[in-house]
Parts: C-alpha cells; structure tokens; sequence
C-alpha cells in the first residue's frame, strides 16, 4: 500500500514509485503491477499534473485528504477515468477531488462516488469539464470555476443540507462562471430534498447559467428529490397565451427558455407531490428572455411531457404566490421572477415558463379580496397606478362560473399613485358567493381580476307555534310559522311520560297548520312535543282533553 501522510506533488505515475517523471502524467491504479491500493490521509495535499485511471482490478483509494486532478499548463490530458465495477476507488469520508485543468476534462466512472467534488477548470466554457457516465457526489458539489457538461448523463447529489451544492471564491451567488449544462431530455442535475432548506440547481446552455432555486417549508412532505434541467425552445411556442392574475393579463411566453423540475418520492421522476407544506421558486437570469417589463411577467407551470402551448397555467396559489408589487421577482433589475408558496407540485407543474404582457397596462391591481359583515359582503382593492380606466364591474357567482353583474365602481381614471375601492354586496347569496371585477378600460377593453370567495352563514332558523283549540274534544290544530323549509314531528306524551302518539310532517316557509286527533283518548292533561329536523332544542306544550 502507498500511504501519503504529507503535501506531495505527483506528476506522474505509471506506478513504481512517487516522483518527477516528465515523461508520464498518470495516477494509475491497478493490483496487476502498478499501485494496488492507495491512501490519502487528511491534511495531505496530492496534486496529479495529469488524469487518473482506475482498472477493474485496482484495490481502491483511502482519500481522506485532497486529490488535484490536472495542470495549470501545457496541453496534458487530465481526465478522471474510473473503469472499476464498484466504488472501492473512493473510500472516503471526508476527502476531496478537484478536477482542475486550462483544458477540457472527461469524468468516467458509473460506480464513482466522490466524498467532497470541486470544478475548478478554467478551460473555454465550450470544452468544460464533460460527463461521460452518471457520477454521484456523497457530501458537497462546488462551482468554483468551468463549466460542467452533462451530456446525457445524470450528476447525483445525495446529501439533502441545502448547502450540498454550493459555489467557491472565484464564482458567486448567480454562479455566473461555473455552472452545469443539463438539457432537457439528456442531462440532469438530480438532488436529495428535506424540509425547512434552500436548493441551487445551477443549470443553464453553454451559453449563460439559469439557476433555479427551490425552497421548502418547515412541514414539506411529499417529494423527497428534485431533478432539474433546462430547455432553451419552449416546445409548442411562446403566443399566443390568455389568462389573466391579479388584474395582469399575459398574453404570450417570454422566448427566453424553460426549466424542468421534477419531483420524485423516493422513486422514479414523477412520482412525487407535495402532501404537506410548499415550496417556493427563484428562477435568475432575467437577461435571457424577452424583454420583460416591472410586474407585468411571472412564472406558469406545465405538465411534463405537455407540449401544447394551451398547457400552460398559473400555478396554485394565484396572485398571493407572487412577489409583492415592485419587488425583487416582480421587477426585471432584481434578475429573478419568483413564486411563494406553492401549495401544489407535481409533475403536472413540473415545465417552468415567464408569462409575460408585452404591453403596457392601463392598471396595476395590487389586490382584491373580501369579507362577511353580517348580513352584508364587503369586497375591497386597491391599485397601484391607473391609466385611461373607466370603470370596475363587480361580478358574482355561486359556482364560480356563469358570473353575473351586481355594480358598479368608477375609476379614478389617470392616476400614478396608489388607490383603494370598496363595495358593499347588499343581497348576497346564501352559502358560497364568488366575486370578481371585470375591469373596463375607456376604450371599451376589459379584463377580469382573481377570484374571491365568501362564506354567507345560513339565516338561523325561526319559527313561532300556536295550538287551538285548547282545551279540545276531537282536533287539536298547531299553527306554526317557519322562516324556511324544515321536517317536524308531534309527539304526544300521557301523564307519566309516556309515548301514545306520534305524526311527521313536510314544513314549508311561512305559515304551516299541522292537525293531532285526539278525539279517542280520556279526559286528561297531555303533553305535546314538537322536534325540528334542525337540530333545534324541543318544545313541549299542554295539551287538555275535554268531552
């Protein structure tokens, strides 16, 4: 076994011993002659001026301190060559490859399972560093420099901190010179997900990075990996889209590209879905989609494998998942759109899109909602700026569809400042009343705001009783007014409580007369009890039996 305990510098090895050999650039491990076992111990600092190769009867590597794999000049090939059939080559728990060369790198190794892996390659961003095979990193996967290239080929990160895909001193937040080239229906960059973090997935084309954030709630459940990609066509086109948020109609996609996130829950991609909690998305890069204009674009969700341009949705919540108005995710300088709160996920939502409006609106909603006050609705909204608005229509619905109008509010008209409304609904509906405004421009254009729910608690029910004659020989007659339609029963009762009569009627709204012979039972006092379908506590009446 060779055993390094200290800072060496290999440059390499074809493997008898350790040195300067200029003619070799190979850490080569083989049990056949060369180095059958190897070990790095921590602190150790091993820089390879060349590539690595493992053969399939190598005994493995101890790597608990750092492996340089690469040069800094010259035009050496330095590639990571595993060709093992399992992972004994990395028996690590604590160590580090880099993977640093001025020219392109290949990594092969299906059964590869690197602790800690760092990019560090300063190569033109069309050679990078190139996947050959699917490789898993256990602990932390650093962009520090180069671009990575998935090819067709999966990078696993299996360790769910939020943090386990980070970015080094010569990258930053955006990860604008390091990131991984995972196209759509090839490449992907897979990730364990837990509650309660923040993940980076730095996707992008050769061109620019796309990085796509996903954060979880503390009570996400469902969905325990996410893989991400990115499409620069949105199959199925860009316009023309309809539908409208908050007062904000889109009416195409921005031409920039799409992510993919799919979920899985512990098996294949798209089989996972939020059960609890939600999540929210940060997709960056604003620079590479159509131009966009401040708070008129946001992120829309479409199923996997959907390549209709009529698939395209917004996601659930609507209008509260977006950003606040004029803020970072709503306005292009903040380089980000975004959406809180996701309450609903899947592979159903799994194509991330910009809508977009591409005209400058006659009015900016910053809200609608509403609320029960008694016997009253009161809907109220405010908007931000107003230009050429004539009026509000006030629309409601008890199903949410066939909306018919109730009033109206008239604009402010031209106005750069912020603008509050209200209507009170003096009839509403009993149960479910759905509202929305139908907002008209002066020339005689509209388009429709969210829709607002409101509860009307059912009326209490009322109903008064009179009994004639009483006392009565034959008939007794109850005479009961009712505020709404109910079932009742007449129970009559002797004078040691017990059963001896009984009838059920159909009560109608209004006035009711409900008839009890009592023509064959002896002169006595009786009881007679009357029960509500409702709920209602009973009432008990005497009743006299006379000749």
């Amino acid at each position: 076994m060779l055993s390094i305990r200290s800072n060496i510098c290999l440059s390499v090895i074809l493997l008898y011993h350790i040195g300067f050999l200029s003619a070799q650039d190979l850490l080569f491990l083989d049990g056949s002659g060369a180095v059958a076992n190897l070990t790095i111990q921590s602190g150790a600092d091993v820089y390879v001026e060349g590539g690595f190769v493992a053969n399939s009867s190598a005994g493995g590597m101890e790597l608990d301190g750092s492996l340089y794999v690469g040069i800094t000049s010259g035009s050496i090939t330095a590639n990571w060559t595993d060709n093992m059939a399992s992972s004994s080559v990395l028996n690590t728990s604590s160590g580090t490859v880099y993977l640093q060369s001025n020219n392109a790198q290949n990594v092969y190794g299906p059964s590869t399972k690197f602790y800690n892996l760092y990019l560090n390659n300063t190569s033109a961003n069309s050679s990078g560093i190139q996947l050959l095979s699917n490789i898993e990193t256990l602990n932390t996967l650093t962009f520090n420099d180069g671009v990575l290239y998935a090819n067709s080929y999966v990078m696993y990160v299996s360790n769910n901190a939020g943090n386990a895909v980070t970015y080094g001193p010569s990258n930053n937040s955006s990860y604008s010179n390091s990131w991984i080239v995972a196209l759509y229906s090839s490449g992907k960059l897979d990730r364990l997900v837990t509650a309660a973090n923040t993940y980076d997935f730095p996707v992008g084309s050769a061109a620019a990075p796309q990085l796509l954030q996903a954060s979880t709630s503390a009570t996400f459940a469902g969905i325990t990996r996410f893989s991400s990609s990115w499409e620069s066509a949105i199959p199925g086109g860009t316009s023309p889209i309809s539908f409208s948020e908050c007062g904000t109609p889109y009416n195409q996609l921005s031409a920039g590209g799409e992510w993919h996130l799919r979920p899985a829950n512990g098996g294949s991609y798209g089989t996972g879905s939020i059960s609890a909690g939600n999540v929210s998305l940060i997709g960056w890069g604003l620079s590479t989609f159509t131009p966009l204009i401040d708070n008129q674009f946001a992120l829309v969700v479409r199923a996997e494998g959907n390549n209709l341009l009529s698939g395209w949705t917004i996601p659930t919540p609507s209008c509260s998942s977006l950003a606040p108005y004029n803020t970072a995710g709503r306005i292009v300088s903040s380089n980000q759109v975004k959406r809180n709160n996701l309450t609903v996920f899947s592979d159903a939502t799994s194509q991330l899109a910009i809508a977009m409006s591409n005209v400058i609106l006659p009015l900016e909603l910053l809200s609608f909602n509403g609320h029960n006050a008694g016997d009253v609705n009161v809907l109220n909204w405010e908007t931000a700026s107003e230009y050429n608005t004539d009026f509000f229509q006030l629309e409601r619905s008890e199903s949410e569809q066939n909306f018919t109008g109730i009033g109206q509010v008239p604009a402010k008209g031209i106005s750069l400042s912020e603008n509050k409304y209200s209507y009170t609904d003096l009839a509403p509906l009993p149960g479910h009343n759905y509202y929305r405004l139908k907002i008209f421009d002066q020339d005689n254009s509209f388009y429709y705001s969210n829709v607002v729910l409101i509860e009307m608690p059912a009326p209490a029910f009322q109903h008064s009783v009179e009994i004639s004659p009483n006392p009565a020989a034959d008939v007794v007659t109850l005479h009961m007014f009712s505020s709404m339609n109910d079932r009742v029963s007449l129970l009559l009762f002797d004078e040691l409580g017990r059963l001896i009569g009984k009838r059920n009627f159909e009560l109608f709204s209004g006035e009711n007369n409900l008839s009890m012979d009592i023509a064959a039972l002896p002169v006595a006092t009786y009881l007679l009890q009357v029960q509500s379908s409702r709920g209602n506590a009973p009432e008990l009446f005497k009743v006299v039996k006379v000749h």
